[in-house]
């Protein structure tokens, strides 16, 4: 299993690299994801570091030596992009969906970043609390995201490639899905296969959904952002599941040690 974890975590970090990449190339935020004032002070400088601290926190996912570190700090980069700019723009409109699905993707994002660090971490003492942390930031963006699927189920179809029957129905499914792993992480109980199928359907829905979508339109930002997202998704799902089994095994002298 120690081999799903490292799937999962460069999964991520090429997500993240990605992101980055996104940043130099259209000299800009991606638009939905991080939606900064058109006249925030120093915008295009503040978009280059962006950039580069993504790409540099993708490389150093990458990096075995360097994974921990980066991944800490990205979880708290990703954080304090939850409280600016969405959090702001999500007070001024509690009912607008598509600001709760970007601010619970960056959550997601955080929470993943500080369950790597914390399962990186060489000693078992040091695991605990940004592990532990990054389960629940992760468990509660899923429940959000399932009950988005819930409220919004009939537009979420549409998404669905023309080609996959009972299209509403698999809207339905995904969230399901997202509860089920959200109590799952919540109760601890259970990771190795919920996350595991997590991760095996977000991974689909980058070869079925997002690929095809972003080479139809390869000059639409959003496009490739939803795609390294999903990628992202994949990634952090696959490091629950492969980290689960070793989790097991290094505390079974120690039923009372759990995250």
């Amino acid at each position: 299993m120690q081999r799903l974890f490292t799937v999962g975590r460069i999964l991520y970090a090429i997500a993240i690299l990605s992101l980055g990449l996104e940043h130099l190339i259209w000299g800009n935020f991606p638009i939905a994801l991080l939606p900064f004032p058109a006249k925030f002070p120093g915008r295009f400088v503040v978009v280059l570091a962006m950039g580069i601290a993504f790409v540099l926190a993708g490389i150093g996912l990458g990096s075995l030596r360097l994974a921990r570190q980066a991944a800490l700090w990205l979880g708290v980069l990703f954080l304090l992009l939850v409280f600016y700019p969405h959090l702001p723009i999500l007070v001024t409109n509690i009912y607008n969906g598509g600001a709760w699905t970007v601010l619970t993707e960056l959550t997601a994002l955080s929470g993943g970043a500080f369950y790597l660090s914390g399962t990186l971490s060489q000693s078992l003492k040091n695991r605990f609390d940004p592990a532990v942390f990054g389960r629940i930031l992760f468990a509660v963006s899923l429940l959000i995201f399932a009950i988005q699927h819930f409220m919004y189920a009939q537009y979420i179809s549409t998404l669905i490639p023309a080609w996959i029957p009972a299209r509403l129905f698999w809207a339905y499914f995904v969230g399901v899905a997202f509860a089920g792993t959200a109590v799952s992480l919540l109760l601890n109980r259970q990771l190795k296969l919920t996350t595991g199928l997590l991760g095996l359907m977000f991974f689909l829905w980058v070869i079925l959904l997002h690929t095809p979508r972003t080479m139809a339109h390869p000059q639409s930002e959003p496009e490739w952002t939803s795609l390294f997202i999903a990628l992202a998704m994949s990634g952090i799902s696959f490091a629950f599941a492969g980290f689960e089994e070793q989790k097991v095994a290094a505390f079974r002298t120690n039923p009372l040690a759990s995250y």
